[in-house]
Formats: structure tokens, C-alpha cells, sequence
């Protein structure tokens, strides 16, 4: 067990030792009983970024009752105040308390860092801030669940899996999918030869959209502009350019949903046809980006990778033409899974049960959440208790979000390229090459 889990649960103990000498009644939930879990047992988290993303996040949390949100991090003051309130409320209801004020809101995600009681850091912040915050927070001695995908530029991914490994650390990549029980019993279809021979996999993702330029203006009282931009080049505020949607469609930022939705089905693909993340490949293909407006990602594309083995992998926007998910098909049958649901060809592959000596991939705990979220964390959460990787570990999140990252890269150099993904280069093109980074804003560095 690592020590700052230690540190915090000696702080736990010492807070449930003091209730035991009090003349009062200690709550079931104090105690572990009816399903709750006691103080000194819960892993204590501090969230980075209470936006969107980290508001999923912690619907996701709050069922689990090993789980204890100690401090929150946001440059909006707006959000943070409201986070801090909702999660101080929800506890409060957790615990059978009028009121609960042991969660922490903070403007600079470091002072969360600086915490020796937080074990781990939920990072649910912008593509851009991916590769710095989340290296920071390993080294800090921080387990971690990052937000897919792994980091905007390909280099930052190979220094984040190389800073998880070097200092030991529990990472969980946020591709939720995989904690699905649909997605994995489609990939356990196609690693056990149920399809045949896998020849060809269909990946389809939403597509990006255009914004208009927006005027520069102020930010907003309590929003910490500089803080948000982080390592990204400074741009003049507009009131868009930070906000859902448009931030995902913005390079400086992300690489749009070539990548940042791709990601998911990505994974899929590569989770069923291991192939896929671990064999070089060729690519080309064509794409569609806005001509004006303050967004510069691709709003359609239709991309074929290919492999020596002769297994090919299309992926487009959605119905462009591939239907979203992922499908794997091949010269015995096909399956495709997305969100909604599961379907094959013979439909009696749906009721396949895998037999003992075949390929089990590693379940999540079942917290029959439709799309995973929950489930997700609680295989993040058991993780960091045994040191296991968890379901989604940093380098299947490195490996799908490259692929997003090489198919950009790609149409942006309008020209077939070839990918070794041993070397995490590109062969032979000094050009492709010199796009795998991106220089960092001072004072920010990896």
C-alpha cells in the first residue's frame, strides 16, 4: 500500500478513535455496517477541473462507499462554489448529518498536490492540461484516473505511461467502455475466434462542428483565464472558446472528436484485435475542416489503417459511412457494439458463454450502469487496494488515443503515412515526426 494511502487512513483512525471516547452515538455508516463503509477505510480523492467531465465524474463516485472526495480544484470560481456545496450536501446525506464541511475547494489544482492525506486525483480537466497535470500528480506520489484520452500530443502519452510505471502509480484511462459488459463480451467473441479469422474492423464516432469567431472579451469575475489556458499558447478570451463544445474542436486545446470521441471506440478496437494497437501499420484517408471560424478540427473524415496481416481498420465520423461503435468482423461472422446495444451475425453469438480455458478479459465490478461510469471507478478504486492494473491501463489509453492522434496528423500532412507503434514514430518522415510534440507555455513543463 502506498504511503500517502497510509497517511490517510492513520488520519481516519485517529478521527474514528476520538468518536469512540466521545459520549455520543457512532452512526452505521461510522461503522461500516448496511453497506457503508468506516472512515478509516475509504480512499480519499481530490478532483481536478468540476465542469462537465467532472461532474459525471462524481455522479459516478457517489454511490461507492469506499470513496471520499476530500478537496476540488477549478480556476472558475463559479463552478468551484458550486461543487464544493453539492459535494458537502451529498456527504452530508451519507453520513445522517444536517451539514458536512470536509471537502476542500481550491484554485490551483498544486495545493491539492501538496497534500499528503489525498491518495488519489481524478482528472477531469481540458486535452491540453492532460500531459502536464497528470505527470505532476504521479510524481507527486498520486494514483490516478485521467480523462481520455490520454493527452493531446503523442509524446506526452509515451512520458505519461513511462511516469505511471517509473513511480509505481495505479492509472485508470476514463475509455468507460471497457467496464460495459456489451463491449467486452464483443471483444471476447473476436479474441476467441468466434468471428473466424478477424479481417476487417468498422469504427464510427461523432463528428466535429464549426464556431463562428466570437469577439474578444473579459472573463468572467472568478475565472482565472490564465490558469485554464496552462500550457496551451495564450489566445484572447471570448465567451465560447472555453466552453462545451467549443473547446473541442480547437486544436490548441484538443484534437477534436477525430480523437477526444474516437478514442472511445478506438479502444474497442484494439482491445478486440490486439493487432490493432500493436502492430505497425499504413494510413490515409480524407477529412473535411472548417474553412473559417475559431475551430480548426476535422468535422468528418474517413480513415483506413492496414496492417501486414492483411487486417484493415476503417474509421470514420458517424454514418460517414461506418454506423457509430465498433465492429469486428470476420470470415465466420461479424459483431458491432455501441451504447445502445449489442448485435451479431449469427445472432447466437449474443448468448456465447466462453469457456473456461479461453480468453477472459478483466471484468469491472457491476454496478449495472448503462454506460459504465460507475463500474469504471469501482474497478479504479479495487485497483488501487490490490496495485493491479484496472480495466483501462495507461497504455491502452496511450495506444487508442494515438491512433486519433496519427489520423489528424495524417490529413493535416495530406499524405499516406506509415506508424511503428514500438517506436512511437512514424517511419521514415521527419515532418510526421516533428508533430508529436508541441512546445509547452512557459512556465509549464513535463
Amino acid at each position: 500500500m502506498n504511503k500517502s494511502l497510509n497517511q490517510s487512513r492513520r488520519r481516519f483512525l485517529t478521527a474514528a478513535t476520538a468518536a469512540v471516547a466521545a459520549p455520543s452515538i457512532i452512526s452505521a455508516t461510522a461503522m461500516g455496517k448496511n453497506g457503508a463503509m468506516a472512515p478509516s477505510e475509504r480512499i480519499t480523492i481530490g478532483m481536478m477541473g468540476v465542469g462537465n467531465r467532472g461532474n459525471s465524474s462524481l455522479r459516478a463516485l457517489y454511490p461507492l462507499p469506499e470513496a471520499q472526495v476530500v478537496a476540488i480544484a477549478d480556476p472558475r470560481e463559479k463552478r468551484r462554489k458550486m461543487a464544493h456545496e453539492q459535494i458537502n450536501a451529498k456527504y452530508a446525506k451519507r453520513e445522517n448529518k444536517a451539514t458536512y464541511k470536509a471537502v476542500d475547494a481550491y484554485h490551483d489544482f498544486r495545493d491539492v498536490l501538496a497534500r499528503a492525506d489525498i491518495d488519489t486525483v481524478w482528472g477531469t480537466i481540458p486535452d491540453h492540461w492532460h500531459g502536464v497535470l497528470y505527470t505532476m500528480a504521479l510524481e507527486a506520489g498520486k494514483d490516478m484516473y485521467g480523462e481520455k484520452p490520454l493527452t493531446r500530443w503523442i509524446g506526452q502519452g509515451e512520458a505519461v505511461c513511462k511516469t505511471v510505471r517509473n513511480y509505481g502509480r495505479v492509472f485508470q484511462t476514463g475509455t468507460q467502455q471497457r467496464s460495459c459488459p456489451d463491449f467486452r463480451h464483443a471483444c471476447e467473441l473476436a479474441r476467441n475466434g468466434y468471428l473466424g479469422k478477424v479481417h476487417t474492423v468498422r469504427v464510427g464516432a461523432p463528428g466535429g462542428r464549426a464556431y463562428e469567431v466570437e469577439p474578444p472579451c473579459d472573463p468572467p469575475a472568478g475565472f482565472d483565464y490564465d490558469m485554464w489556458t496552462g500550457p496551451a499558447p495564450m489566445i484572447p478570451f471570448d465567451k465560447k472558446r472555453c466552453e462545451w463544445l467549443a473547446m473541442y474542436m480547437i486544436s490548441h486545446y484538443c484534437a477534436g472528436f477525430i480523437t477526444n470521441w474516437g478514442v472511445h471506440h478506438l479502444d474497442i478496437a484494439g482491445w478486440g484485435c490486439p493487432e490493432i494497437f500493436e502492430k505497425p501499420f499504413e494510413i490515409d484517408g480524407t477529412g473535411e475542416i472548417p474553412e473559417g471560424g475559431m475551430t480548426d478540427t476535422w468535422i468528418k473524415w474517413q480513415m483506413e489503417y492496414r496492417y501486414a496481416s492483411g487486417l484493415k481498420m476503417i474509421f470514420t465520423n458517424s454514418d460517414n459511412p461506418n454506423k457509430q461503435g465498433c465492429q469486428f468482423e470476420g470470415d465466420k461472422g461479424w459483431v458491432h457494439v455501441n451504447r445502445k446495444g449489442i448485435w451479431a451475425e449469427p445472432a447466437s453469438l449474443l448468448s456465447v458463454k466462453m469457456k473456461p480455458d479461453e480468453i477472459h478479459l478483466h471484468a469491472s465490478p457491476d454496478w449495472g450502469d448503462r454506460y459504465g461510469y460507475t463500474s469504471h471507478t469501482a474497478d479504479f478504486l479495487e485497483c488501487v487496494r490490490t496495485r493491479q492494473d484496472p480495466v483501462s491501463p495507461v497504455e491502452a489509453g496511450h495506444a487508442a488515443s494515438t491512433l486519433g492522434n496519427v489520423a489528424d496528423i495524417t490529413l493535416r500532412l495530406n499524405r499516406k503515412l506509415k506508424w511503428d507503434p514500438a517506436a512511437g514514430r512514424f517511419i521514415g518522415d521527419d515532418e510526421a515526426n516533428n508533430m508529436l510534440l508541441r512546445p509547452l507555455r512557459s512556465p509549464w513543463t513535463m
